[in-house]
Parts: structure tokens; C-alpha cells; sequence
């Protein structure tokens, strides 16, 4: 096959996906060394048996946040195969993350919910999966075929995890409470209140990520069709990131540029959209052609 029939993508879409990834990496691992991330840090660690003890969190906040920077520092870097390979620690980096979902923490455990699949807390980690994908995708690039098919499909099923569980939460009250929140902040979203009961807003926004969803589940056999959901995810995503400034998303008593949870995970989908954009630009017969 020649290079140019499998890497669709350019390589400036691929340095900019890695620059980006990077920036995001330095940013978030930053906010480790601050005392309301240890906090974060510390009630995560007491939730799992086998994770480090509660009383270590400031090392392991710091210790991470140490990684972080130095992965993102690395995808920035202009010498291509030390780029890769950064590429390469970011995907594993991220992919870690997803183990965090195996347990009780991640869930809604109330009078009404018994956890799994009623995703808490574990929403942010859904989104890891389409992301390591983009720093095995830079890895990969014009240098290994197999794992540049793995990682693009990795970011179809990625997409798909995300919009098909966070839409089918939507149909649950705890979530429509949660997104009410972020919806009347914005001027983009608040009027569906005017029409609609907490509930019911949050049912359209979910039938349209389950749609969307619909819609790139076409990408292996009818790509025009994926392309209107590719499409949809972009706008979707590019929706989301408003919320940063309608909503305060910058941690309490500290402001711009320190981001808190809900901050950060709106951030992540700027990198779900790149991704989403790869998919946009990946014919899946593509991938499939022999040499």
C-alpha cells in the first residue's frame, strides 16, 4: 500500500495533535504540585486498595505531575523520534488511567443507583481512551501500519464509548441535575430550560450524543453517513468547550490558568475533537486496503 492511501492525515494535523496534546499535558501536570489537586489526589487513593496510601498523596501527586510535564514537554519537541516515542508514553500514560473504572469509586451508589453503568466521578476516564489513541497515532505515523490501524480504530471506538455512555446517562435524574448546572450557565444552552423541565433538557442533549453516536457507528461501511457524525462530534465538542467560559471552570481562590475538575474535563474534548477530525480525514477502506 502506498503511505499516502493509509496516512490520509498530514503530517502538520499530526504535529499539531501531538503540540496540543502536550501544552494539555504540561497544563494539567502543573496542577498536581497545587495543594487542591493533592486533595483531589488524596481522596482518590483512599477509594482504592490498591493504589498507594492516602497519607502519600502529595508524593504521588507530585510524582505524576512530574511525568505528565515531562511526556508534554517531549511531544513538543521538534526531533521526530524523540516526538514518537513521547507519543508512545502518552498513550500509556492515558490508557492507565481507564483501569480506574475497574471498581466501585467510578459509580453512583445511592438509594436509586448501584453503580455500574451509572458513571460518576469515572466520566473524565471515557475520554482517555480516544486520547491515548492520538499519542499512539503520533507514534505510529508513517513508520508502523498495524498500530496506525489500531490506533485510529481505537479513536472510533473511543468517540463511540464516550457519546453512547455519557448519552445514555442523560436519561438519568443524578445527571440531569449535574448538567443543569453547566446548561444555565450558558446562553448557548440555558433556553432549553424555558421549554423543557430539568429532565427533558437533558434527554435532548443525550438523544443528540446517542445520534451522533448512530451516526459514526456507519464509519467500517458507509463513511458519508460517519462524516455527518464526525461532523456532529466536532460541533459537539466545540459546544462544550463554551461552558469554560460560562461557567467558572478555574478552581475557586486561585482563578486563570488554574483549572480545576469540571475545567479540566471539558478541556479533554478539544483533543476528542482532533480526534474526531482524524476520523473525519480516515476513509475506512483505507486501513483495510492491502499492499
Amino acid at each position: 500500500m502506498k503511505e499516502r492511501e493509509i496516512y490520509t492525515v498530514g503530517k502538520p494535523l499530526l504535529r499539531f495533535i501531538s503540540v496540543l496534546l502536550g501544552l494539555i499535558m504540561i497544563w494539567f501536570g502543573l496542577m498536581r504540585f497545587l495543594p487542591f489537586m493533592e486533595d483531589s489526589m488524596a481522596a482518590l487513593l483512599a477509594q482504592y486498595a490498591w493504589l498507594p496510601a492516602a497519607s502519600m498523596a502529595s508524593t504521588v501527586s507530585i510524582s505524576v505531575g512530574i511525568l505528565e510535564v515531562l511526556i508534554g514537554l517531549l511531544l513538543m519537541f521538534s526531533h521526530e523520534m524523540i516526538r514518537r516515542y513521547a507519543g508512545l508514553a502518552a498513550a500509556v500514560f492515558w490508557f492507565s488511567g481507564l483501569l480506574l473504572l475497574i471498581g466501585k469509586p467510578m459509580y453512583q451508589h445511592t438509594d436509586v443507583y448501584s453503580g455500574f453503568p451509572v458513571i460518576g466521578g469515572g466520566q473524565t476516564l471515557l475520554k482517555h481512551l480516544g486520547i491515548a489513541a492520538l499519542g499512539l497515532g503520533i507514534f505510529a505515523f508513517q513508520c508502523r501500519e498495524r498500530l496506525y490501524r489500531a490506533a485510529v480504530v481505537s479513536q472510533w471506538l473511543g468517540q463511540l464509548l464516550v457519546l453512547i455512555w455519557i448519552g445514555c446517562m442523560k436519561f438519568t435524574a443524578v445527571e440531569a441535575v449535574g448538567i443543569s448546572h453547566l446548561m444555565k450557565s450558558s446562553p448557548l444552552f440555558s433556553w432549553l430550560y424555558n421549554f423543557c423541565t430539568v429532565q427533558q433538557a437533558s434527554i435532548v442533549i443525550g438523544l443528540t450524543e446517542l445520534g451522533t453516536a448512530a451516526l459514526i457507528l456507519f464509519w467500517p461501511w458507509h463513511q458519508n453517513i460517519a462524516r455527518l457524525g464526525f461532523l456532529a462530534a466536532i460541533c459537539t465538542y466545540l459546544l462544550t468547550n463554551t461552558f469554560l467560559f460560562s461557567l467558572p471552570a478555574w478552581q475557586s481562590d486561585f482563578g486563570f490558568p488554574f483549572i480545576g475538575r469540571t475545567g479540566q474535563f471539558l478541556i479533554k474534548d478539544e483533543l476528542l475533537l482532533l480526534g474526531a477530525l482524524v476520523l473525519l480525514l480516515t476513509p475506512y477502506a483505507n486501513l483495510c486496503r492491502k499492499k
